[in-house]
């Protein structure tokens, strides 16, 4: 018999209704009594009788029913079961990073990680961490680092905590900025309320426009060549290599402007031991609450 057939006869046991089962099983319902028929002429036994109150399983069509369940419960546990054998052995993990954690410290993650596993095989995903947190609510990715605080159904790990500063080729005084060339770059938007709070607490405006450029190095080459400033977090690895003037924002109370970084993966979807593997490692090295 076809896994098909044991499916319909374990469907008909539970709910003797030919109607009913062929909606169910996406078929026609003569299609259905067809297969019952092939059933019944393969086993060599009357599976069910048709009666005015419906149709009734004889003793041994429950016995056959029956048999379907434990069949059909086999088969999931063995395709589950194999599929987590393969899972084991390689796979492959699709990884949500913003651009300046990618460059600056992924690479180093991922290296390190792939000495010891060397089956596994990554994917990466470079996207403004808003999109990125999008993506993994939609099961897009598997797991992501991401700048900046945002809300969902994920488990996330404080991986890194990151200062602002004001980013010029000479030293500049804050109140000068007003008159100054400001360079934005392409970033999400939870970096951009932090960067525009800070302006509006020290000024009392809203943030000025500024001249925009796809990313955050090219702005550093064009405050290098003495065209503007920017306001931008830097990662603890940064080097600087335009050797600019760099000057934390401070708020007006004395704190300083702070992005955090986080390890998330999706509390819904199902981890896979790959993945697990992989979960436990960043966890285990990378989280701040445990240094």
């Amino acid at each position: 018999m076809k896994d098909s057939d044991w499916e319909i006869l374990y469907e008909l046991y539970k709910n003797p209704n030919m109607t009913k089962v062929a909606n169910l099983l996406y078929m026609t319902q003569p299609s259905l009594t067809k297969r019952l028929q092939h059933m019944e002429s393969e086993f060599q036994v009357t599976i069910v009788n048709r009666t005015p109150k419906g149709l009734e399983f004889t003793e041994e069509g429950e016995f056959l029913g029956k048999q379907a369940g434990e069949y059909l419960e086999f088969l999931r546990k063995t395709k589950e079961k194999l599929k987590e054998y393969q899972e084991n052995s390689e796979g492959v993990i699709t990884i949500g990073s913003s651009y300046t954690y990618s460059k600056y410290t992924l690479t180093d993650v991922l290296v390190q990680y792939k000495a010891k596993h060397p089956n596994v095989e990554f994917n990466i995903v470079n996207e403004q961490s808003n999109i990125l947190f999008r993506k993994m609510l939609e099961d897009s990715i598997d797991v992501g680092f991401i700048r900046g605080d945002y809300d969902g159904a994920v488990n996330r790990t404080l991986i890194g905590r990151n200062e602002a500063y004001l980013v010029t080729r000479e030293p500049v005084e804050f109140d000068q900025l007003p008159s100054m060339q400001r360079i934005g770059y392409k970033t999400n938007d939870r970096t951009r309320e932090l960067l525009d709070g800070w302006w509006k607490d020290w000024f009392g405006t809203e943030c000025p426009g500024s001249m925009v450029v796809g990313y955050i190095d090219v702005a550093w080459q064009l405050i290098h060549r003495g065209l503007g400033y920017t306001i931008c977090f830097l990662p603890d690895n940064f080097e600087n290599t335009y050797d600019l003037c760099l000057t934390p924002l401070k708020r007006k109370d004395g704190s300083s402007v702070i992005r955090n970084t986080w390890f998330i993966y999706s509390k819904n979807k199902r981890i896979s031991k790959v993945l697990e593997e992989f979960i436990a490692y960043i966890e285990g090295n990378f989280s701040l609450k445990g240094r």
